[in-house]
């Protein structure tokens, strides 16, 4: 799998031939060396991949010591960017004796492809689940009511649709309740006046504040 400098992954370890030469040029793209001889580097850094460094671990090492202070100013033009990058990694070396523990730990170009392939397809917009009869029933009947031109008759059909969805809700064996019925629930809910039974004028209680008694 061929992958452009620019585009290589930065915690991706090399391993083959030509990943090697594909990570020491995102190594120098990245940190802005046009004039690095890729040689010289990738002599360098080869043993720091072996080690498993990947391109971001490497390019923490220039700005940083193993200790998390600052490695000091960014390389001049008049510094050798392979002698630059071997004095800032001199300091990630373990007593001289071997190479320190990156840190950032990196990955196998397989284990990222196969990481890579399972966010997108987490990711991969879904397809929408087929509708049912009723549902093709639904937005058939929708779409004919859309291009009726007369909204007399769209206003009728909505109508119609409304009244099938409310008797729907009917108990079984129960009428739909008529205008009657919704007169004497009004009469239940509603106090009838009293009426006097002598002249028949309608008697209106006043509630009265209760005197108090000294």
């Amino acid at each position: 799998m061929q992958i452009e400098p620019r585009r290589w992954p930065g915690r991706v370890v090399p391993s083959t031939t030509a990943d090697v030469d594909v990570a020491v040029e995102s190594l120098c793209v990245r940190a802005s060396w046009p004039d690095a001889d890729r040689r010289w580097v990738r002599r360098l850094l080869e043993p720091w991949f072996t080690a498993g460094w990947s391109v971001d671990a490497l390019l923490i090492a220039v700005d940083k010591k193993p200790d998390g202070t600052r490695q000091g100013a960014p390389r001049s033009r008049t510094q050798v960017a392979h002698e630059f990058l071997r004095a800032r990694l001199r300091t990630w070396t373990a007593d001289g004796a071997g190479l320190a523990t990156p840190p950032l730990k990196g990955v196998s170009l397989g284990e990222w492809y196969r990481v890579n392939r399972r966010n997108a397809a987490l990711h991969a917009p879904r397809r929408s689940s087929g509708l049912t009869s009723e549902g093709e029933r639904a937005r058939a009947e929708s779409r004919a009511l859309a291009h009726r031109r007369d909204p007399v008759e769209r206003s009728r059909e909505k109508g119609r649709r409304r009244q099938e969805v409310l008797d729907s809700l009917l108990v079984p064996g129960q009428e739909v309740p008529s205008f009657a019925d919704s007169w004497r629930l009004v009469a239940e809910l509603v106090p009838v006046p009293r009426v006097c039974s002598a002249c028949g004028h309608v008697r209106n209680e006043v509630a009265r504040p209760a005197h108090r008694v000294a």
